[in-house]
């Protein structure tokens, strides 16, 4: 029954909250839980009047008899999320108000045999996890801030995708669309390059897009060539501040013809219009990573954090990644 009011009173709280990030939102971790099958929960933090000053969505399910806690595919972000009162507070002050929201929120969890959540970037203090017993790796993204401030943005580029762009930008035409179909098979074909399969089906893909429909959250866009091919597309989505390149996908054989760098280039711009903060969802594989540097965005840590009941279950971690319950 406890958890139960937590969750409503958590509900209540994202419709009045505009910090909330979308990967933090009911009715995105709904649509999650929905597509993949398991379920999700969340433990709050509350201040002495009773107001939630931090919440940990996790998601919960069952797999070879384990309790399993897992970020889902395509859901980014999850962990602890803090709503600072305070903007210019003592860093003292902030590491402790952190450190004792950590403290209230761990003794709330489940047991689970196995945990593993990517931490939003905006959670930088992770020893109260660390004495707990979690276990904490670094992943980076690239971020641009003002992207209002078009100039500025695009003289930050590396001079070579400064200069494809300029040269090679009109020989493509982007458009956007609701052919969620059409964006699936293009981001498939980027899929068969690194690993040979997608990690989400079409089915799963439709039920975030409805959802995201229906919060007005999501953009796809295509990018054609002078034939009317498609090669190369991008699914955006966004909150309040910031938009995030969910997937991007591009045809194989246009992989040097820079028509995915004109495409996200166009996606900024277009983004400005509602958010001042662009998120490449940066990747550690090492080609995507350096596609990603290429825009001049500020390389960001989050952090990765796990903790499971012995060594053989961290190591099941490891084949579950990735995975969906």
């Amino acid at each position: 029954m406890k958890q139960d009011m937590q969750k409503h009173d958590y509900r209540l709280y994202s419709k009045r909250n505009v910090k909330l990030p979308l990967f933090h939102q009911p009715w995105w971790l709904d649509a999650l839980a929905s597509a993949n099958g398991s379920s999700w929960d969340v433990v709050l933090s509350r201040s002495k009047d009773g107001n939630i000053i931090a919440a940990w969505p996790y998601f919960t399910g069952l797999k070879l008899g384990m309790d399993i806690s897992l970020s889902p595919v395509l859901g980014s972000y999850l962990g602890i999320w803090i709503d600072y009162p305070e903007e210019n507070w003592k860093e003292e002050t902030r590491q402790s108000y952190q450190n004792n929201i950590v403290k209230d929120l761990l003794p709330q969890l489940p047991e689970f045999h196995l945990m593993k959540h990517n931490f939003t970037p905006t959670f930088d203090n992770w020893k109260e996890l660390y004495w707990a017993g979690y276990n904490q790796t670094t992943h980076y993204t690239y971020v641009l801030d003002n992207i209002k401030d078009h100039e500025s943005v695009f003289a930050g580029f590396k001079s070579n995708l400064r200069n494809s762009i300029k040269k090679l930008g009109y020989t493509f035409s982007i458009g956007a669309t609701n052919d969620l179909v059409a964006f699936y098979e293009i981001n498939k074909k980027s899929w068969s390059v690194q690993d040979g399969k997608i990690p989400y089906t079409l089915d799963y893909l439709q039920k975030l897009d409805d959802a995201l429909i229906n919060n007005g959250n999501r953009y796809i866009r295509l990018i054609k060539d002078a034939n009317n091919n498609i090669v190369a597309g991008a699914y955006i989505v966004r909150d309040n501040h910031t938009a995030y390149n969910l997937m991007l996908g591009t045809d194989p054989n246009h992989r040097h013809s820079r028509a995915a760098e004109i495409l996200l280039w166009d996606v900024i711009q277009e983004m400005s219009q509602y958010v001042d903060r662009f998120d490449f969802e940066g990747s550690m594989i090492e080609g995507v990573s350096q596609f990603f540097k290429a825009f001049g965005g500020k390389q960001q840590p989050y952090s990765v954090i796990s903790k499971s009941k012995n060594k053989w279950i961290a190591i099941a971690a490891r084949l579950f990644a990735g995975k969906n319950f």
